[in-house]
C-alpha cells in the first residue's frame, strides 16, 4: 500500500493557453507536469481539468444564445479535450497516466467507476478526470471535491489564475485583501465567489481542506507542497 500523500488538483483550463494572446500554448501546462513529476516520489495526484480555454457554459453559451443545459454540456466536452491533451503530455514526460471521463466515450477515455479509480491508484498512475460530473449545472469545482473523496485525497489544490481567496473580487475592487486562512462557513456567509456553494458545502460536510493558489506562479505546485502558508487555505 502506497504511503504517498494523495492530492486532488483542480486545474484551470487556462493552463493550456498563452496569457498574452489566449492561443493554445504548452509552456505552462508542461511546467506544471514537470513539477508533478518532481513531486511524484512524495505525492500521488488526481487532476480534475477545466475546459474554460475552449468553452465556458455560463459565459460562451449565453453569448451564443444556447440554452443553459446545452451550454454546460459543451463545457463538459471541452474538459475531455483538455483531458486528452493532459494525459498525452504527462506520458511524454515519462509518467503513467489514466484518463477517466464521466460521459461515455470509450474511444477516448475510460468511464469512471470506483473500481477503475482504485486500480489506477494501485498502479501509481496520475489520474486525469474529465467530463465534470457528467451532468449540467455542476461546476468542475464541485467535481473536484467529489473526485477528491473518491481517491481519498488529503487536500484539494485549486490551481487557477487567482493567487488566493480575497475579501472581494480584486479585479473590481482595488481594496480587496487576501485571506490566508478561512472556514467554509465564513466563505458561504460572505458569499466569496472563489468556488460555488455546492462545492463548499460538499467539502465542509466531508471535512476536506482546499488550498487556493495561482497555477501561473513559478513552481506553484512545489511551493504548495513545501509551504503550508502558500495561497489561501479553506477548512471546516
Amino acid at each position: 500500500m502506497s504511503t504517498k500523500k494523495r492530492i486532488l488538483i483542480k486545474l484551470t483550463g487556462e493552463s493550456f493557453i498563452s496569457r498574452q494572446n489566449h492561443h493554445l500554448n504548452p509552456v505552462v501546462i508542461n511546467e506544471l507536469i514537470t513539477q508533478i513529476k518532481e513531486l511524484s516520489t512524495r505525492f500521488q495526484f488526481g487532476i480534475v481539468v477545466g475546459g474554460g480555454n475552449f468553452f465556458r457554459g455560463n459565459e460562451h453559451g449565453k453569448k451564443m444564445g444556447i440554452s443553459q443545459a446545452v451550454g454546460h454540456q459543451i463545457g463538459i466536452l471541452a474538459t475531455l479535450m483538455n483531458g486528452l491533451m493532459l494525459k498525452d503530455l504527462i506520458g511524454k514526460q515519462g509518467l503513467k497516466a489514466s484518463l477517466f471521463t464521466a460521459v461515455t466515450c470509450p474511444e477516448m477515455a475510460t468511464s469512471i467507476s470506483q473500481q477503475a479509480i482504485e486500480a489506477a491508484l494501485v498502479h501509481d498512475d496520475v489520474i486525469v478526470f474529465a467530463g465534470g460530473t457528467g451532468n449540467p449545472f455542476f461546476s468542475t469545482d464541485t467535481t473536484a471535491v467529489l473526485r477528491a473523496l473518491q481517491i481519498n485525497a488529503e487536500e484539494i489544490w485549486k490551481a487557477s489564475h487567482i493567487d488566493g481567496v480575497y475579501t472581494a473580487d480584486p479585479k473590481l475592487n482595488s481594496d480587496a485583501q487576501i485571506i490566508p486562512d478561512l472556514t467554509y462557513k465564513y466563505a458561504l456567509d460572505h458569499q466569496l465567489g472563489i468556488m460555488d456553494a455546492t462545492a463548499f458545502t460538499l467539502a465542509s460536510q466531508n471535512k476536506q481542506t482546499i488550498r487556493v493558489f495561482s497555477a501561473f506562479i513559478e513552481n506553484a505546485l512545489i511551493k504548495a507542497a513545501d509551504n503550508p502558508h502558500f495561497g489561501s487555505t479553506i477548512h471546516v
